[in-house]
């Protein structure tokens, strides 16, 4: 398992330069992580971020089922299952299923003739299991099934995620890293390339001391191509989620790579996000909306403790 995390890590994907299919794998988040503008690479305890970094997974003290409905642009739906805090060799396993349904289309001929609808969806089956390496330092991986429909064609891909989480003697500072979505395209469309979103990420949480509140930073897409090294770090984003009592929170967060992907003319408040939460025993229910360019990205999700 270790071999395998280090060799993840660090694998020169040869695929990195092209375009990445599979967007879905990047845009489907859980309320909580959605609302901190996905910067939660490194929060501790909260199982919406292992779809960020495996090795979360291995904070989690109990069992938990989560879900969620991301209510995207027209007719676009998503969402996505977790159960997550299941013992296994002595570690913590969980399974995940993402979802993404475009809609129906029109299909036309070269003419422009009209000749009926078709339909395409996403989808992928994820198994996670994280461990302790170090008695600070975690450690977790991911194998994910990605498959792709379009009108009668299938396409799919296997996939893996591998990341780290280091947690600081005060217990309030975790620092963790992952690199995602690496894999190779078992059946493609036409012998097209279907290259994964690969996205390296590093991200810092710290819970403030004397105040309610959590912050988290991020840096992500650290894998994509830019003319500077400098400017890779342009995409960065931050969360902060406040504690307004036991059972409410309220979370903002910015994304500076939705921002900076927006066309121009259209970026106003693009990479802003806003949610809350609302704890009821063992039941959450959390919200989040995102702004990306003139849409909203509406996401809800009930997280219960088993």
């Amino acid at each position: 398992m270790r071999r395998l995390l280090a060799g993840t890590l660090l694998t020169a994907v040869a695929s990195l330069a092209q375009p990445a299919a599979f967007q879905f794998l990047r845009t489907v988040a859980l309320p909580r992580a959605a609302a901190l503008a996905q910067a939660t690479v490194a929060l501790p305890g909260d199982a919406g971020s292992l779809l960020l970094n495996p090795a979360v997974g291995a904070t989690l003290t109990g069992r938990e089922l989560s879900s969620t409905f991301l209510k995207h642009v027209a007719d676009i739906n998503a969402g996505a299952v977790l159960f997550s805090g299941l013992p296994l060799w002595g570690g913590r396993a969980a399974v995940a299923a993402v979802y993404l349904d475009y809609g129906t289309f029109e299909r036309r001929d070269a003419t422009g003739r009209a000749l009926g609808e078709f339909s395409a969806h996403d989808v992928a089956l994820t198994l996670f299991y994280s461990d302790t390496l170090e008695p600070r330092l975690l450690y977790g991986a991911a194998a994910k099934l990605v498959w792709e429909r379009l009108e009668a064609q299938n396409a799919w891909v296997l996939g893996l995620d591998a990341g780290f989480l280091y947690h600081f003697p005060d217990r309030r500072t975790s620092v963790g890293i992952s690199l995602l979505h690496v894999g190779t395209a078992l059946r493609r469309f036409a012998q097209e390339p279907l290259p994964l979103p690969t996205d390296l990420r590093i991200g810092l949480t710290h819970f403030l001391q004397g105040l309610p509140a959590v912050f988290s930073f991020s840096f992500g897409r650290l894998t994509e191509y830019t003319p500077s090294l400098w400017q890779k770090f342009e995409n960065f984003a931050v969360g902060v989620e406040f504690h307004l009592s036991p059972a409410v929170q309220l979370r903002f967060g910015y994304d500076n790579a939705l921002r900076r992907a927006a066309p121009a003319r259209q970026r106003g408040a693009t990479g802003l996000a806003l949610g809350a939460g609302i704890a009821v025993a063992d039941i959450r229910i959390d919200y989040s909306t995102t702004l990306v360019s003139a849409a909203m990205l509406h996401r809800l999700g009930v997280q219960v403790g088993m």
